[in-house]
């Protein structure tokens, strides 16, 4: 064996002896950074179409392999791409059982799923979920069929189009597999739920003039409640309930507070609460099957007919408490006597009688891929495809034990008694008053493309590689509520139908140019450009830019900086998108005022009118507020583009007295102009009360005459002006080989620097609507290899954070160990076994947000999870 470096030999020493010791040098990176430079086949590398021989291009790309993600207990996409350290703020997942909708998204730099590009194969996918969606749920991409992921951490708008603001996802789907493999997996948490099971069949042949590739999957996902973790069942002080103020047997207030049934054919001011807990999930269910196809053939020597066929059928569900009914004025001629007198009274109940709010999704979605490629002999020879694509995501949703609010207001009034009495309500009433919801949408998206790629001619330093092409795409979205929520008849919120399309035709050029070449100082000197020219229907033209330059010094060195405008156009669902309802976990600032006259917001509050007494107990206490208030998400309107600028400046080393080393670090920076967001609704409504008249404006808000409480309350989609952010990216890639074994090390870390939107700094903090921008986020990786077996063992760490709006409260980091075990029974068969979250780390306590008192899209919320799984190849 070749004697070993002694600075190498210090570095394996110091991985051993911190593993051992130290959990901050380890997480859990999947992702090995592409900085290997070989002379193999020309292949075209995320980020740019140009085929070249080596995979270093002046914007940074991150290789996630499929013997990575074997290593782990992944079913979905989501999964992987959620762990990796470019991924903050609040994307949805299978822990996001509000409003989800059994989507999963991924989030790059926290700037939005919709401003994250997905790919397959080089190509767009479908956007899908429950429709007229502006981004791709994740779901829809088996995970066996991947063989390895390309993240493409900066913007590519010049060489792809619309949506790659944050960057892009290009997910290759295996073209090449010969024989047969089935994959088996099930594992469940400690505490024996969130049952999981996984079945893949692959089946592959190369034959004489091409390949033939098919999949099928099948995954089914069991459901975790809130009240089977401790964390999530009563809160941080052990007290369950309290969590919301509308209660079963009804609440009254005739303008002194709310009260309740004392039991005694009385009324007593209200100190009871509900705890919805029991009733929700805290990781969803889901069923998919999914049925995958690529094939190629050769027509003739230099052309080829390809196709790539994807089907996936979903399955999911949500579950929450009873439907609550609140803001029902009751008329005094409807009442019998009581304490009211002669006022209305407003009313609000918990429909516990009929049961739980269910939620379930059933979407199919499609997409298939055929066209010619191939190689034309003109000049030093040209590469060429022509494609079309087709995508098509169809769903049915339904929402059950709603209430009919129409009924219930005559059954109110046909029966005043039976509802302010406190004691449950009749099944003919029940009968009567509740229906089951449902509504259909989906996407539709055709794309037609040409390209080009190849040489022009040479300079002193080499020659200039070109590519170029043009493209025509579609898209359509729509989403149809049901006639009872689109008529306001519903104890959901009011929804206007959803349905527009769009087309846009795009031009392109990029170009790879050699300035220097074995020169002192320079080994190679590249610059990289592109544009592109594109035409929207929805708004005009424009086109965006793109400027990389390389500088090699030798074999050790690089540096590499690329600089680009992007842009995002408005998505079918912002231009077209009615009204619709969302119940926001917001804490209303005039609640208890009355208690603090040196509240900032008592002046306003006073001035609006309220009654002091507002959100006070008969002893003059705060009462527990309601956790969610009721908003109307409104769109529309002239909505423009958003535009970005982006930049990347970085190094990659790899020196050669330390052999299998390779360091990355990257600084970015993103500047979003025009930015289309939801306005945060907490902020405005905070601003409003601290005298911003332009934020009370944009709310619209209004009050019960009754109660006083929030009635009404809108967040436009605005153009809000600006989303900036930067940060650095370190990648130390290290393999080496010891005592017979196969070691690799990866570690992945991001320091985030900024993250401000529409005038609100987001760097460090933590929040239920926004979700998590720690400034610093690790993950690393050691694995090794022998011959018979493979160890993994991983740390992900998420940083310390501040509530965002208790700024003066610490958010603990999180660590995150996971260690999988594969062992090579033989040739065909591999057995793994592997446990994430080895130390049942639990989600960081979040005073400000009612959701179970953390934040699901940020941490982990199954807790130990434990896996075995299987392969057999033939």
């Amino acid at each position: 064996m070749k004697k070993q470096n002694p600075i190498a030999f210090g570095i394996q020493y110091a991985l051993y002896a911190g593993l051992a010791t130290s959990p901050f040098i380890a997480t859990n990176a999947l992702a090995e950074e592409t900085q290997v430079s070989e002379n193999v086949e020309r292949i075209a590398v995320t980020g740019s179409r140009i085929k070249r021989q080596d995979m270093e291009t002046a914007s940074p790309v991150t290789t996630i392999n499929a013997d990575q993600i074997a290593a782990g207990s992944y079913t979905s996409v989501e999964q992987i791409l959620q762990e990796t350290t470019a991924s903050a703020g609040a994307a949805t997942g299978a822990a996001t059982n509000n409003g989800g909708r059994g989507v999963a998204n991924v989030d790059l730099r926290g700037m939005g799923a919709q401003r994250t590009l997905v790919l397959v194969n080089g190509r767009r996918m479908v956007n899908s979920g429950t429709g007229a969606d502006s981004s791709v749920d994740l779901n829809t991409i088996p995970v066996a069929m991947i063989e390895r992921i390309e993240v493409l951490k900066d913007g590519a708008s010049a060489v792809y189009g619309s949506d790659a603001i944050a960057g892009v996802i290009n997910i290759i789907t295996r073209s090449d597999f010969d024989g047969f493999q089935l994959d088996a997996q099930v594992g469940m948490s400690d505490k024996g739920d969130g049952e999981t099971g996984e079945l893949n069949l692959l089946w592959g042949n190369n034959f004489d003039r091409g390949n033939i590739v098919i999949g099928a999957t099948y995954v089914n996902r069991g459901e975790v409640m809130q009240d089977d973790r401790f964390w999530s069942n009563c809160g941080p002080y052990g007290d369950c309930g309290g969590w919301s103020s509308t209660i079963p047997g009804g609440t009254i207030n005739w303008g002194d507070g709310w009260h309740q049934p004392d039991g005694n054919g009385g009324y007593k001011p209200q100190d009871e609460y509900f705890n919805y807990v029991p009733y929700s999930y805290l990781s969803t269910p889901q069923e998919r099957f999914s049925l995958t196809a690529n094939g190629k053939y050769e027509i003739t020597n230099d052309t080829a007919a390809f196709v790539e066929a994807l089907y996936t059928k979903r399955q999911s569900d949500q579950q929450m408490a009873p439907a609550p009914v609140t803001g029902v004025v009751i008329p005094n001629a409807s009442l019998p006597s009581g304490p009211w007198g002669d006022k209305d009274v407003e009313y609000r109940r918990r429909m516990e009688e009929a049961g739980p709010r269910t939620f379930e999704q059933d979407t199919d979605t499609y997409r298939i891929v055929a066209g010619l490629e191939g190689y034309l002999d003109i000049g030093r020879g040209i590469d060429w495809d022509v494609s079309y694509n087709y995508g098509r995501n169809e769903a049915v949703s339904y929402a059950n034990n709603l209430v009919r609010t129409s009924r219930l207001l005559d059954s109110v009034s046909q029966n005043p008694g039976e509802w302010v009495s406190g004691d449950p309500l009749s099944q003919d009433t029940l009968d009567y008053i509740m229906y089951n919801d449902r509504s259909e949408g989906g996407n539709e998206m055709h794309v037609a493309s040409l390209n080009f790629s190849g040489e022009l001619f040479d300079l002193p330093a080499g020659a200039i590689a070109f590519a170029a092409g043009a493209e025509y795409r579609k898209e359509k979205g729509w989403f149809t509520p049901d006639e009872i929520t689109q008529a306001g008849d519903s104890s959901q919120s009011q929804q206007d139908a959803t349905a527009g399309e769009y087309d846009t035709t795009a031009v392109y050029a990029e170009f790879s140019i050699p300035l220097l070449a074995d020169k002192p100082f320079v080994e190679e000197l590249t610059a990289e450009a592109a544009v592109r020219y594109f035409d929207y229907s929805s708004f005009g033209s424009d086109a965006t830019w793109k400027l990389g330059l390389t500088w090699k010094v030798n074999e050790q060195v690089m540096f590499r900086s690329v600089a680009s405008t992007a842009f995002r156009a408005p998505s079918i669902s912002e231009l077209y998108g009615g009204n619709v309802g969302s119940f926001d976990y917001l804490s209303d600032p005039c609640w208890g005022y009355g208690a603090d006259p040196d509240s900032p917001f008592a002046a306003s509050c006073a001035a609006s009118g309220l009654d002091p007494n507002y959100g006070l107990a008969g002893d003059g206490s705060v009462m527990d507020p309601d956790s969610q208030i009721e908003v109307t998400w409104t769109s529309g309107g002239d909505l423009k583009p958003e535009e970005a600028k982006t930049l990347t400046v970085g190094t990659v080393l790899s020196p050669n007295f330390i052999d299998g080393l390779s360091l990355t670090i990257d600084y970015w920076q993103f500047e979003v102009e025009n930015a289309l967001v939801r306005i945060d609704r907490q902020a405005y409504l905070n601003d409003c009360y601290t005298g911003n008249q332009n934020a009370c404006d944009t709310l619209n808000i209004q009050r019960s005459d009754v109660s006083g409480q929030i009635s009404y309350m809108e967040a436009p989609l605005i153009n809000a002006g600006y989303q900036n952010t930067s940060g650095v990216d370190m990648n130390l890639n290290y393999k080496w080989v010891y005592g017979a074994h196969d070691w690799a090390f990866n570690w992945d870390v991001t320091r985030l620097l900024e993250f401000e939107q529409d005038g609100i700094d987001y760097t460090g903090t933590l929040s239920g609507m926004n979700g998590g921008y720690a400034e610093w986020r690790q993950n690393a990786n050691l694995m090794v290899k022998a011959d018979d077996w493979t160890l993994s063992y991983s740390i992900r760490m998420i940083g310390e954070m501040t509530d965002l709006q208790s700024p003066d409260f610490e958010v603990p980091a999180a660590w995150y160990h996971n260690v999988s075990y594969m062992y090579h029974i033989n040739r065909n068969f591999d057995l793994t076994v592997g446990v994430n979250n080895l130390f049942d780390e639990t989600p960081k306590y979040t005073p400000s947000y009612s959701d179970v008192y953390t934040v699901p899209e940020v941490y982990d919320v199954m807790g130990r999870y434990v896996y075995t799984k299987v392969s057999y190849r033939f």
